[in-house]
């Protein structure tokens, strides 16, 4: 098979993530990369031993190039990927996918209208810890679902912040404990146990010196009935692994990280291919202490839904639902009521 041609807009540290995953995957290959910054853009295609396109719409204009990863700072995902997508390139977004439901909704109709794919970043449910606990869900061995909470409870000093000249800000960032260090628990704690009904959260800045939050604790009720919590942070030192845990009266399951720290179902022995103890890799103190896996099953997800004209996994219609809670409990952190997501 062709391999599919990727392009690459933005370079900075994440973009190295993206990088390392499409060339370790057979069927694709890193046609070139693009920066507004051109010495780092030049720096990061000498790396990667590929071509740096002067200009993000000389990038857009290859042929060569089928998919687009997006991995500039949050605030310009959605310009790039309306551009990409009317550009009829097929998009890969680092998370969020915007920092707007507004946003979100633009992107949304831009693939609709130019027949694109689109995946967002959401690399924990494609490992093998999240399948299981799904699986498990699905079927019912869980019991009634009682109870889903995620725990973010991570370290960021005031230099990740000052050296990055957009982390910590509205216009860039859309957030901060939440939106952006803890999207990912927040994706997957709805991806398991169901579209959330209401929020109700507060959100603070007590520790850092940055227009967004550094401390976030929601309640949520779910459609099903169920209620949860969300804890969100990057104050606290040293900083813990995420920990995400799920209750039903037949049956609790606690991933820590995406590693099962707890496997306990009634009447029942726990799985041969559950493995259960504490995650090895924490991005809790570190944003860096992340492998490339999760990385290359989206990339090969995206190869190949291309091929053969399916939705990527996390598409999205999936990566607005973690944008959407979260803005809600900014909005009731604001509004100090509940709020009800719209259906």
């Amino acid at each position: 098979m062709k391999k599919v041609g990727f392009g690459i807009i933005g370079c900075g540290m994440i973009a190295n993530w993206h990088a390392d995953a499409i060339t370790k995957v057979d069927g694709a290959r890193l046609v070139g990369a693009a920066d507004v910054n051109i010495e780092a853009g030049k720096a990061f295609a000498e790396k990667y031993e590929t071509r740096a396109f002067e200009t993000i719409e000389k990038l857009l204009q290859n042929k060569d190039i089928k998919i687009v990863c997006i991995c500039t700072p949050s605030g310009l995902h959605a310009p790039l990927a309306v551009k990409a997508a009317g550009a009829g390139k097929h998009i890969v977004v680092e998370k969020p996918m915007a920092i707007t439901l507004k946003e979100c909704d633009e992107i949304i109709k831009a693939c609709e209208k130019n027949n694109v794919k689109l995946a967002v970043i959401s690399q924990l449910r494609f490992s093998h810890s999240v399948r299981e606990l799904k699986k498990a869900i699905v079927s019912q061995k869980l019991g009634r679902l009682v109870s889903g909470d995620v725990y973010m409870k991570y370290f960021r000093s005031e230099e990740y912040y000052e050296k990055s000249g957009w982390k910590g800000s509205w216009k860039m960032d859309g957030g901060g404990a939440l939106m952006n260090q803890g999207i990912h628990g927040v994706d997957i704690l709805q991806y398991l146990m169901g579209p959330v009904k209401l929020v109700f959260g507060h959100v603070r800045t007590l520790t850092r010196n940055i227009e967004v939050e550094d401390t976030a604790a929601a309640v949520l009720e779910f459609e099903n009935g169920a209620l949860g919590v969300i804890q969100g942070t990057t104050s606290v030192y040293p900083g813990s692994p995420r920990r995400l845990e799920v209750n039903g009266d037949k049956g609790t399951i606690v991933l820590e990280e995406d590693s099962i720290a707890q496997w306990e179902i009634k009447g029942e022995q726990i799985p041969e291919n559950i493995e259960t103890g504490s995650t090895r890799i924490s991005t809790a103190s570190n944003p860096a202490a992340m492998g490339v896996e999760g990385h290359m099953m989206q990339i090969i997800d995206m190869v190949d839904a291309v091929a053969y004209n399916r939705k990527p996994m996390v598409d999205q219609y999936e990566g607005r639902k973690p944008v959407e809670i979260i803005t809600a409990i900014y909005e009731s952190s604001r509004t100090g009521k509940p709020v009800y997501l719209k259906e």
